[in-house]
Order: structure tokens, then C-alpha cells, then sequence
């Protein structure tokens, strides 16, 4: 899961409350990013998206108190110049979308509880995230971060294994409070009733095995009720016989099934797979991959879907996927990434295909890079750029990926 255990003792050593509250620490975090896109569907479009956007966080972690500690962060995503985008809801539809609205929210708010070694337990605003964030994450990508509202635990007290259970009624989207969006896919809040259970073993230093059940009953959205069982597995082969150091064979695989749930009406089974097979040479990694998410139930209606996940970290950075097409979505895919020698600068470079499961459909291709560079640990810059090229002879409504569109980004960050 993503969070950790608070450093410090878990049966009270901290003698007061106020030692607690003295003891706290501020953490603040500041992201100036400047993202470009240029999209030449529809004929609405007329110009090209110029988006300046600065997000602050601000946040303050008490000590611990027998065990007990709180936790409370401010966001505030302001935009630098002319709002030459479209942020979903300010009437900017001339240009292309970037999902950064401004405004000020309360990001997290929770009580943590530690007072056992190896349990961990939240109640509040809080940041989930499991896995590889496919089914569920923070959207960090985004200038306003995704967030849930509910209870968390986790368990780490048997060795190599961690289980995660988390219930949420509330799910605090990218588009912000202020959006008066209604249309489930850039609505502000998800209100639902989701179970949320993740257990991992790890049962040697290069393989962890997962097992996971996210179900998920939305309030106003029955339609969107699922439920999806997975399995996951990742791991590193050494390669000691290549005679170069950090050598391994890498690899995952995964298989979920998503049904309806709860309230919803459909008749659904729908597959995800994902098998990855890479290589560490020389400080270079590389994979291949293929990713599968399985369409066309319904009478070509329906495919899986996953609205709580970090969506830009898949299939493609210029969010042409974010909803899966109700042909389904197959995604073969080619990376690489490393370390420029001599300068810390690390380098990604990657190449999708992308086709309809369901029929024989061709939907694009894209390419990008992405450089970055942390200096003195706290200050990040980072430059991205990524193309995508239709293969839709025209525009389709509500298929963003009939369009051509290349996005680029630039960004400083700094953490403390």
C-alpha cells in the first residue's frame, strides 16, 4: 500500500500530547509545471493549450501519542498567466483539455493508529494507492491529487506478507470541488460504497506475489458498479552467469476478472491480463509488454473499466485511454529508461500500439521520452513530450483516441 509506518516507538514513549504536537514535522511540497497540447479533432479546436500551473502542498504530521498520531494537508493549484486551456468546466472549449484546475482543498486529513507492531490503521482524507496503481491510485501525475475518504488497515506482522483492507465512501478526484461537471468521467467526488482488499507476499527478495478484490457499489452511478478479483505476479531473475553486475531477467504477469455489482443492471464477465518480460543490463532496463482489457460484452457496449486508477501511468501519456472503448483495449508496448552516465539525468523512452480487442480495429500508436534530474535531494526538473497518431479516418464522439494529439511538458518541483 502506499503508506508506511511512522517512525518511533508504539507503546507511548512519548510521555504528552504536546510532546506529540512539538514533536510534529512540516512537510511542503511546490510544482511548477508547464504543459503544451496541440489536438487537430474537433473542428471546435482552434488553438493549441498553453497550461502554467503551480501546486502547493502544505502539511503538518504530529508525533506519536500511544501509538496515535494525525496527519493534515492543504492543496492549492493556481494558474500562472492566461488560462489558455481547457480545464474541463471553464468554458475555454476552443482549446484542448489539461485537467489542472485551480483551487484550495483540504488533500488528506486522517487519524493514524500504530500501537502494535505491524499494524497500521487510518480513518480520514488519506492517499491509497496498491500495486502498480492500475485498479487503484493518487493520479500524483495530475496537479491536484486523487485522495479517498474512509478507513485504511494494514498488517505486517507475518514476514513477507502485507495485507491491506481499506473501506471508502468517498473518492476526491482531479477536477476539484468547484467543477459543476456531472458525467461520471469528470465528476468531483465519487460517493460509493468500495472494498477495497490487497494481500502480498514476498517470499524471497525478488518475487512478490498478489492477490486482490476491489469492490466498488457507486452511488449514482449503477451502471459502473464492479467488482474485480486479480492475481499479480512480479520478479527479478538474477543473471550472475552474464558476469555483470545487477544483471537480471525481469518480468509480470496478471489476470483479473471484473463483473457487475451491487446495483448494477448489466450481465458482465470482462478479463484484464498484463505480461511484461524485461532485461537489466548495464544500469539500461528494457521491456516488453502486452496489455489486455477485454470488450464488447453487452452488445458491444462494455468493456473494463478502472476509474479509481492512476490512468495516465497507462496505455499511453497523452490520455487517449482513459476510458477503456467499449471494444476493449489491447496495448503492446516497448520501453527502455537508465542513467545517463556522468550527469544523473534519467532517461525513458517508450513505443505503444493500440488496437480494439473485440474486433480487428486499429485504434493508433504513440511514442514518447521523459528526461529528469533530482538535485540535492529535494529539487526536481523534468521535461516529457508524447505523440500520438490516430489510425480513425474521422472523428468518433466520445472516443478521444479519433484524434491526433501531441502533449509536452516542463517542470520544476521541490520537496521538503
Amino acid at each position: 500500500m502506499a503508506f508506511e509506518a511512522q517512525a518511533g516507538t508504539v507503546d507511548g514513549a512519548l510521555q504528552s500530547l504536546t510532546d506529540a504536537i512539538v514533536d510534529g514535522q512540516v512537510n511542503l511540497g511546490v510544482r511548477y509545471r508547464y504543459e503544451h497540447v496541440t489536438q487537430d479533432r474537433p473542428a471546435s479546436i482552434l488553438h493549441h493549450a498553453n497550461a502554467q500551473t503551480v501546486r502547493t502542498n502544505l502539511g503538518w504530521r504530529t508525533g506519536l501519542f500511544h501509538g496515535f498520531s494525525a496527519y493534515a494537508e492543504v492543496e492549492n493549484v493556481s494558474v500562472v498567466g492566461d488560462e489558455d486551456y481547457n480545464n474541463t468546466y471553464n468554458g475555454e472549449a476552443a482549446y484542448p483539455v489539461v485537467a489542472d484546475p485551480d483551487g484550495t482543498e483540504v488533500n488528506q486529513a486522517y487519524l493514524s493508529w500504530q500501537g502494535v507492531a505491524g499494524n497500521l490503521a487510518r480513518y480520514g482524507r488519506q492517499v491509497i494507492a496498491y500495486d502498480n496503481h492500475r485498479f487503484v491510485g493518487h493520479v500524483g501525475w495530475r496537479q491536484n491529487q486523487q485522495t479517498f475518504d474512509g478507513f485504511s488497515y494494514q498488517n505486517t506482522m507475518l514476514d513477507g506478507v502485507t495485507a491491506s483492507y481499506a473501506y471508502i465512501y468517498n473518492a476526491n478526484r482531479i477536477f476539484g470541488e468547484d467543477t459543476p461537471n456531472k458525467a461520471f468521467g469528470n465528476i468531483s467526488d465519487f460517493q460509493l460504497d468500495g472494498h477495497l482488499i490487497n494481500l502480498q507476499w514476498t517470499p524471497n527478495a525478488t518475487t512478490t506475489l498478489t492477490g486482490y478484490a476491489y469492490l466498488l457499489d457507486f452511488d449514482d452511478f449503477d451502471a459502473e458498479s464492479t467488482a474485480t478479483y486479480g492475481l499479480r505476479a512480479t520478479g527479478a531473475v538474477p543473471l550472475p552467469q552474464l558476469g555483470i553486475d545487477g544483471a537480471a531477467l525481469l518480468y509480470t504477469a496478471e489476470y483479473a476478472h471484473q463483473t457487475d455489482y451491487a446495483d448494477n443492471a448489466g450481465d458482465f464477465g470482462l478479463g484484464y491480463g498484463l505480461a511484461e518480460l524485461g532485461v537489466r543490463l548495464f544500469g539500461v532496463t528494457a521491456k516488453a509488454g502486452y496489455e489486455r482489457l477485454e470488450g464488447g460484452e453487452m452488445g458491444g457496449t462494455r468493456a473494463l473499466q478502472t476509474p479509481l486508477a492512476t490512468l495516465h501511468a497507462f496505455n499511453g501519456w497523452t490520455d487517449r485511454f482513459l476510458r477503456t472503448p467499449a471494444d476493449g483495449l489491447e496495448d503492446r508496448y516497448v520501453l527502455a529508461t537508465g542513467v545517463l552516465p556522468g550527469c544523473g539525468i534519467n532517461w525513458l523512452v517508450r513505443y505503444d500500439d493500440f488496437s480494439a480487442e473485440a474486433s480487428s480495429e486499429d485504434y493508433g500508436s504513440e511514442w514518447g521520452v521523459q528526461l529528469t534530474k533530482t538535485f540535492a535531494k529535494h529539487y526536481t526538473v523534468g521535461v516529457k513530450y508524447a505523440d500520438y497518431d490516430t489510425d480513425a479516418p474521422a472523428l468518433l464522439a466520445g472516443r478521444a483516441d479519433t484524434t491526433d494529439t501531441a502533449k509536452g511538458w516542463f517542470w520544476l518541483q521541490m520537496s521538503l
